[in-house]
């Protein structure tokens, strides 16, 4: 994410109110309706786009069995006007093949969903006779992250298939997934706590669990060996699968931490965030830093997870230290039970690395931003990854003006929190090869774009006094993305001192190198090279030059690339002097 300066918000105000025009997503009727389309799920339901004419609530049901809605699984408000992909959070306990969307009124106390327990309240939308619903296909397996049982299972909560069919487990191989190391049968509609014993050999920390049909021999699992049996599911040309971890993991969305300038309140009660899972082997602390310049930074909070798998873990973050960008990290609790103690204590509650030596931590976003890549128009439509605000609000899409935003020639309506997968409409000659997409507010008539043409209405969304909005190139070949900076900046290896105390920094890769400063505890640095010492210590190269002992301190990122380079001599210290291989060094 990029904030173009304020400085420019003046003369864009001006020229919006002078020069907006807004071009419609679609040509589309605005009768209250929905549209969702068949989808593999693992307990979130997309609906593709409602119109609720007021406020209302999109309620997925599971079927009754008859080709009708049974009980209700779970429901998401939606705003007046227009909604596009919509996610619904659903029961997975009560999953059918077949499930429901259908639109209700939010006729009581805005946010209080009240259907079925306060009589003739939130009913469900009709136009005419007929109620706005719609049925749609949904496989669903809901698989967590989980260590590999003793016995060597791992364990399907809920798995969902229309007919007989399997749950096959695949390694992983490169991301996707690889060969098989086990399978169960399945029997029609909803199967609980599935069970599958995996091969010894050629498991892989991550793994790919699938759903299949049985369509060969009846109860033989067949497919790769007997064309056309037993092929994966798909549902709205996906096929049903995902990845789920059995090493320590965590799951944290982006979600909002820093409200946008307008709507931050100098009062307000410190931030929570909330990590969707962690998987921790053994007690362990999920721990909130900062952004540091592209890497983990101060830590702003952290929550005590137990051993095994930990969802909805809530965390207070300190006032005044939180960054719109935010790194999630999982730490032991190898010191004082209960108390974190990582920076204080040395060697206690360290960081936590995964099976290829990274410590187990990633960016989030945490402030209104939007994330996209550089692309072509597809049909007149450009795509939006994800847009992250704190209030109902709106993507404006600018023309390019020399540089700088421009003309509006689209619009989208946005829903508090994460929108993802956004596709908008645009006028091709206008878009031309670089567009300015801008996040604005929705503070007028709800689900009117007013900006420019309303006094105060829907203002663009600022963090930090800077405008959020980002050029986006329509010609596939641009910079890297913001996201991917990001991405490569997390990949890089820094150091941190592994203890309460400061670690020295050496003008060669030795202990009888000249101190030229040091490290100072919780302060980070980048690597440039390794290098070994005549004892066989590993020695890190920072950027400045200095060389710091591996031992005393503690790696993040991708540090497995690191190249080797040839160590300088002090000027101080004959080369020739060997170096103790067991003495500690000074200040660690």
């Amino acid at each position: 994410m990029r904030h173009y300066r304020s400085k420019f918000f003046v003369a864009l105000v001006i020229l919006l109110i002078t020069m907006a025009l807004v071009v419609p997503i679609q040509a589309q009727s605005n009768d209250p309706s929905i549209s969702v389309t068949d989808q593999v799920t693992s307990g979130t339901v997309w609906v593709a786009s409602v119109f609720s004419a007021g406020p209302g609530y999109i309620v997925i049901n599971n079927d009754s069995g008859r080709g009708s809605p049974g009980q209700p699984m779970g429901h998401t408000l939606v705003s007046p006007g227009w909604n596009y992909n919509v996610p619904v959070d659903i029961n997975a306990g009560l999953a059918t093949n077949t499930l429901w969307a259908i639109l209700h009124v939010d006729d009581t106390k805005v946010g209080n969903y009240d259907f079925g327990t306060l009589g003739g309240a939130d009913a469900p939308v009709k136009v005419g006779d007929q109620v706005v619903e719609q049925s749609f296909a949904a496989p669903m397996i809901q698989m967590d992250d989980q260590f590999v049982a003793d016995d060597g299972s791992v364990t399907a909560n809920s798995v969902t298939s229309a007919d007989a069919g399997w749950l096959v487990i695949h390694a992983d191989n490169n991301g996707a997934p690889g060969p098989v190391l086990g399978e169960t049968l399945l029997k029609p509609g909803r199967n609980s706590n599935v069970s599958i014993t995996l091969a010894a050999d050629g498991r892989t920390p991550v793994l790919w669990p699938m759903l299949h049909v049985d369509t060969g021999v009846a109860g033989t699992y067949e497919f790769g060996t007997v064309q056309g049996a037993d092929s994966p599911v798909q549902a709205g040309g996906k096929v049903a699968t995902f990845a789920i971890w059995t090493e320590p993991h965590v799951r944290m969305a982006d979600q909002i931490a820093v409200p946008g300038d307008s709507n931050a309140q100098p009062d307000a009660a410190p931030a929570t965030v909330t990590v969707k899972s962690v998987l921790s082997k053994g007690p362990g602390w999920l721990v909130i830093h900062q952004d540091g310049g592209g890497k983990p930074g101060g830590v702003a909070g952290y929550a005590a997870v137990t051993d095994g798998l930990n969802t909805d873990v809530a965390v207070t973050l300190d006032k005044g230290d939180v960054t719109p960008v935010l790194w999630p990290m999982l730490h032991v609790d190898d010191g004082v039970a209960g108390t974190y103690e990582f920076g204080t204590v040395a060697g206690a509650d360290a960081p936590v690395k995964d099976s290829t030596g990274n410590v187990v931590t990633f960016p989030i976003n945490a402030a209104p931003t939007l994330v996209m890549k550089p692309q072509t128009l597809v049909d007149g439509s450009l795509t939006i990854d994800e847009a992250l605000i704190d209030a109902p609000g709106w993507v404006a899409i600018h023309a390019d003006n020399g540089g700088k935003p421009g003309d509006v020639i689209a619009t989208y309506p946005l829903l508090t929190g994460v929108n993802s997968n956004i596709l908008i409409k645009v006028d091709e000659a206008k878009a031309g090869t670089q567009v300015f997409p801008m996040l604005h507010y929705d503070t007028g008539v709800a689900g009117t774009y007013e900006f420019g043409t309303v006094a105060g209405a829907d203002a663009p969304v600022q963090v930090g006094g800077n405008v959020v909005v980002e050029p986006l190139s329509l010609t596939g070949a641009a910079a890297p993305s913001p996201e991917a900076t990001t991405q490569a900046a997390a990949s890089t290896c820094s150091i941190i001192p592994a203890g309460t105390s400061s670690v020295n920094k050496r003008d060669s890769a030795s202990t009888n190198g000249a101190v030229v400063g040091a490290l100072n505890a919780g302060e980070s640095a980048d690597v440039v090279g390794q290098a070994k010492s005549a004892s066989g210590a590993v020695w890190w190269t920072l950027a400045d030059g200095s060389w710091v002992r591996s031992d005393v301190v503690t790696e993040s990122g991708d540090c497995t690339g690191v190249p080797t380079v040839a160590s300088t001599t002090s000027g101080t210290t004959p080369a020739t002097t060997p170096e103790p291989a067991t003495t500690p060094e000074p200040g660690s």
